[in-house]
């Protein structure tokens, strides 16, 4: 009954959740519009908005949405104005979201505490693999006065965020909604379309690999189309999944496998190398575990929020 009762409370804080994200989504995409009518929602905002069951029971952490870049500046300036404020960062992570990252930092809604992650591109334009996005842009579909991928497109972001990622704590959402996708639009044109845009916009490995883990930790069976073209060899993938399959298991303590450590760390490495050239990675993780020492030392508010020593 304990449990039971915990369940209902979790179901009725996902409902409420959901109705204040649609309330959120209402404002925001009114001050956006006021630049650009290009407002595309994405992962778990999409999922509630367009109503997928992969929404049922979902809790929100922010709202995930994407404009043009060269909109930015004027969204930024039209939201401060509604009360959207930027969190304090100091001057080395706002250099890092401004010059190398695909969204600007998240701003946060000073009465609501709302929480909104502004997106220009999917992945950080200095990896080299940052799509064109108009190719994403013409996969959207709109429902209940919004806009948000197709599900075949959704299927392939989901991915894309999986496998980019450099931590694997909260991966089970991703290996979720991937599998809740694919069980309920999973048809052969679905997979056809799901193909053909990953191919285009050089994301095929990253569908491969993302179906692939979800369907192993979760036991369902993939279409030929998809497993039959594999875009590694037999040795780098069985290595592939050596480190993923032991990184993408539950963090928790019954959850231990030997070798788990090494494979967590071999799998931020590559999560970093997927998003930034080799000499910038080196450059950024020098000057984050510099900087984390130092607070360790001295206390984490030796930087202001400018980034220099007080």
């Amino acid at each position: 009954m304990v449990v039971q009762g915990h369940l209902k409370n979790a179901l009725i804080m996902a409902q409420r959740q959901a109705d204040h994200l649609k309330y959120e989504v209402s404002l925001l995409s009114d001050s956006i519009k006021t630049v650009t009518p290009q407002c595309l929602y994405l992962k778990g905002a999409a999922y509630c908005l367009a109503n997928m069951t992969v929404s049922k029971g979902r809790l929100f952490s922010d709202i995930d949405v994407l404009v043009p870049k060269e909109c930015l500046d004027k969204i930024e300036k039209s939201l401060l104005f509604k009360g959207w404020l930027s969190k304090p960062i100091n001057d080395y992570d706002e250099r890092y979201y401004r010059e190398w990252a695909h969204e600007i930092p998240p701003l946060v809604q000073s009465r609501r505490g709302t929480v909104v992650d502004i997106h220009h591109n999917l992945v950080p334009p200095i990896s080299g693999k940052a799509p064109d996005i108009e190719a994403f842009l013409s996969q959207t579909m709109h429902v209940n006065g919004v806009t948000v991928l197709k599900p075949h497109a959704m299927l392939l972001h989901s991915c894309i965020h999986l496998i980019f990622n450099e931590t694997f704590k909260q991966a089970h959402r991703d290996l979720y909604d991937i599998s809740s996708i694919i069980k309920d639009y999973g048809n052969s044109t679905f997979w056809d379309e799901a193909i053909r845009l990953a191919k285009e916009t050089g994301f095929y490995k990253e569908l491969f690999l993302g179906c692939r883990y979800s369907s192993k930790k979760l036991g369902y069976e993939l279409p030929p189309k998809l497993t039959v073209d594999v875009p590694y060899t037999s040795a780098k993938l069985m290595l592939l999944d050596l480190v993923m399959l032991k990184a993408l298991s539950p963090h928790h303590p019954l959850c231990k496998a030997p070798g788990r450590g090494v494979a967590n760390f071999l799998a931020w490495a590559r999560g970093h190398w997927c998003k930034m050239p080799l000499m910038l990675l080196i450059y950024h993780l020098s000057i984050k575990s510099g900087r984390a020492l130092a607070q360790s030392i001295w206390g984490k508010h030796i930087f202001d929020a400018e980034g220099t020593p007080k």
